[in-house]
């Protein structure tokens, strides 16, 4: 029979051997010459471990709490060690916000064979001994005694070399972010307490001044921009940025306005979308800010520009709540929904918009666009044109060629899908047509042992943060709302963000409002836009 502690010292010994391997990399890579450093600071995380264990699991609690923290950190071990993925505040909302669609590609037989054997047995295990459970009036002094006591031999291990220590903890944000369960519990307990301060809050009015300007009042047809938020598309696989292949041909072709340094507010689509759609920019922006603040969505309402938002990926993340919203799916589009939807879904959207559009409008399209790590399901397999494509959502299944074939095709797909959008604005005679494209963040394949996206901000890779961004316009939309191409043209290769579209749309659509801040507005100094 065991004492309490004894099975938590077991419990953490394995839970730091075995399911902690990318942290003790990190580790040992910090202190090269000095692997005692890294010795003893070891023995400082797994005395915090076995904190973990007896201040969470006193008594009667702990064989489930430790089983449930041994399933945690076999899980985090098993997509760090896939896809280099660590866990922060914000990947903890996209796991607990996705689509039961979106999630199952990350769930594959290998995923669960491993957490099975690594932390399933384990944690049936941990039922196995019995454990000598002390009185009452016992617990009372044993429970705190043990959480000092580990907490002890943790802060001896830090201040025995804290010079050492203290920087690499401030310099190295990835080391203790590969701790697990730590981590993880760590960044549970911020999405939870950030939950908890936006919890129904009330949007202060943005704009509500926003009125038409004197060329959108005076447009002789309804003004249609066509927004298409895109989905995982990273910038240096973009032909139009000068990627070796052609991965953009259609859009070329079509003479669109590409920006070719734009950067992304996050690495996630549940920070980068409302980011990019919210007055407040990167620097301010924060989830509980976002919610307590009208957005781009309202501002247009308040100028009566109706806005409609289609969705083909997580939904809108906030962005519409005060406006309806509705999904694509295979009603609406049959022969684009054979397995998933593809974003040709959207064809049919922007042709029923056409036929029936009576006032100014803007259309926010949400495509799935590159999502990971399916990428062969975002395109018909007929138009694969990079092979041998990776057809598996197991990476390991396939080699890099095979990954980046996959994920080229499906930036060829969005090409494909743009090039016929802005073939039926242009040849529409019932709209002054304009379209703006801009992926809400990039993607890692592979680069620095990385996957996928939603890398945590300090560690988050150009692959991650450097996106596509491009307008196109028809020439009579140009001319009725005073913007010459050569205007834009010649910021092309400018740096630009996320930052900017707020108040670039508004300068689109001539929208006059204290909202707009000219210094972010793209359109602002074009010559006809002077005259406003």
């Amino acid at each position: 029979m065991l004492s309490q502690i004894t099975l938590n010292v077991i419990i953490a010994s394995y839970v730091l051997a075995l399911l902690n391997l990318g942290f003790w990399t990190r580790l040992f890579a910090q202190f090269p010459q000095a692997p005692i450093k890294a010795v003893i600071f070891g023995i400082g995380v797994w005395a915090l471990t076995v904190m973990l264990l007896e201040l969470l699991g006193p008594s009667r609690l702990q064989k489930p709490v430790a089983a449930v923290l041994i399933l945690i950190a076999a899980s985090a071990q098993y997509y760090e060690r896939s896809f280099g993925v660590l866990i922060d505040r914000e990947m903890v909302r996209s796991i607990l916000e996705t689509t039961v669609t979106e999630s199952r590609h990350l769930i594959t037989w290998r995923m669960i064979g491993t957490i099975l054997l690594t932390g399933g047995v384990p944690a049936a295990l941990v039922f196995w001994p019995k454990v000598r459970r002390a009185s009452a009036l016992h617990q009372l002094w044993r429970w705190p005694l043990g959480v000092a006591l580990s907490a002890v031999v943790v802060l001896a291990a830090v201040f025995s070399h804290y010079k050492d220590y203290s920087a690499m903890l401030r310099e190295r944000h990835d080391m203790m972010g590969a701790y697990q369960p730590g981590a993880s519990l760590a960044a549970l307990t911020n999405y939870l307490r950030e939950e908890w301060k936006s919890a129904d809050p009330t949007a202060a009015p943005v704009g509500q001044d926003a009125t038409p300007g004197p060329y959108l009042a005076a447009a002789p047809k309804p003004v249609l921009l066509v927004m298409v938020v895109g989905e995982t598309a990273r910038a240096q696989n973009f032909g139009l940025n000068g990627y070796v292949r052609d991965t953009t041909p259609q859009l070329r072709a079509r003479g669109v306005i590409n920006f070719s340094d734009a950067h992304s507010c996050g690495t996630s689509t549940a920070v980068s979308v409302p980011c990019m759609f919210s007055p407040l920019g990167k620097a301010e922006y924060s989830r509980d800010a976002f919610l307590r603040h009208e957005n781009l969505l309202d501002v247009l309402a308040h100028a009566g520009v109706k806005t409609e938002w289609w969705d083909n990926n997580t939904g809108d993340q906030n962005v519409a709540k005060r406006v309806a919203w509705n999904r694509v799916d295979a009603v609406l589009a049959p022969s684009a929904c054979q397995i998933e939807c593809t974003d040709e879904a959207f064809l049919p959207v922007i042709a029923q918009v056409l036929a029936q559009i009576q006032d100014n409008t803007v259309l926010i399209l949400h495509s799935i666009g590159s999502h990971g790590p399916s990428y062969y399901l975002r395109y018909d397999p007929k138009d694969a044109v990079f092979q041998p494509d990776c057809r598996s959502s197991q990476f390991s299944d396939c080699t890099a060629e095979e990954i980046t074939n996959a994920y080229d095709n499906s930036i060829l797909e969005t090409d494909r899908v743009l090039a016929r959008a802005i073939d039926m604005l242009a040849a529409s005679d019932r709209v002054l047509p304009a379209l703006v494209y801009v992926s809400d963040h990039g993607e890692s394949l592979g680069e620095s042992g990385l996957y996928l996206h939603a890398a945590p901000a300090f560690m988050a890779p150009p692959e991650q943060t450097r996106v596509p961004f491009l307008m196109w316009f028809s020439p009579a939309f140009g001319d009725a709302m005073g913007l010459p191409p050569s205007c834009l043209l010649a910021k092309a290769n400018r740096p630009v963000s996320h930052d900017n579209l707020f108040h670039s749309v508004l300068g689109l659509m001539n929208i006059e409002t204290g909202a707009r801040n000219p210094a972010l507005d793209l359109t602002a100094d074009c010559p006809s836009k002077e005259m406003i």
